[in-house]
């Protein structure tokens, strides 16, 4: 068993890592769509979603006490994916649709 401690060791900085990595990038795609957030037309439903997010990506409280911060990063995906379908519909309801040219 000694022998195979420094590899788990290894592997499992190697697993919270990636981890970090993950949520990283999962919170910088929530912060991007800060601006369709703070706009005037943004739904109340898409405010509340995203300060939920980030509330509870950042609040030591969570549904699953792990390390892996599995389910930090699905709720933040979920957000993220809800909130991107919510820019698009309302691009879409703004902008009228392109002619066809030839």
């Amino acid at each position: 068993m000694d022998g195979n401690l420094p590899w788990l060791i290894a592997a499992g900085v190697v697993v919270v890592l990636v981890t970090l990595y993950i949520v990283v990038r999962v919170l910088g795609r929530l912060r991007g769509l800060r601006g369709f957030v703070r706009s005037q037309d943004a739904p109340g439903t898409a405010k509340a979603a995203y300060y939920g997010a980030w509330i509870y990506a950042l609040s030591p409280v969570d549904l699953l006490p792990d390390p892996i911060l599995i389910d930090d990063i699905g709720i933040v995906l979920a957000c993220v994916a809800a909130l991107e379908q919510m820019a698009r519909r309302r691009r879409s309801a703004v902008t009228p649709p392109r002619e066809r040219i030839g």
